[in-house]
């Protein structure tokens, strides 16, 4: 079953790309920019992945390549930990950008977020099964 999803109203700004790995974790990938323009786009990508199916035990939004975030993005980001808490998901940011990490650290948001460092190669080294890549606006 081929599970690539592309969505018709793509944004040069942000693009995501959605993915299952081993042992229910999913990887959401945001790439390029999030701030009050694209930041609804973020809201749907956090939507889809955390409702799946299939419905992750684990999120990690991985922001390594997220080279801005807005308080727009932060805003969307935290109410998707508080979704992801509500439904005993457990969502970490994996492999903050500078500018991310600075974000974070400058609202004292750093100690909401469960933060991994470990570079997002090797989780898609564990795909279990085939990536969902989707540009959202």
């Amino acid at each position: 079953m081929d599970t690539t999803r592309h969505d018709h109203d793509a944004d040069p700004d942000l693009r995501t790309e959605h993915r299952p790995v081993a042992d229910g974790t999913a990887v959401l990938s945001l790439i390029g920019a999030v701030d009050m323009d694209t930041a609804p786009l973020l809201a749907r990508a956090l939507r889809r992945a955390l409702t799946g199916p299939p419905l992750p035990h684990r999120l990690v939004v991985d922001c390594s390549e997220l080279h801005f975030c807005s308080s727009s993005g932060l805003n969307e980001l935290l109410r998707a930990r508080r979704t992801a808490a509500s439904a005993g998901v457990a969502l970490r940011l994996g492999t903050p950008s500078p500018q991310v990490l600075r974000l974070l650290d400058m609202t004292g948001t750093d100690s909401v977020f469960e933060l991994a460092f470990t570079p997002p190669v090797a989780a898609r080294s564990q795909v279990s099964a085939p990536s969902r890549r989707t540009s959202v606006r």
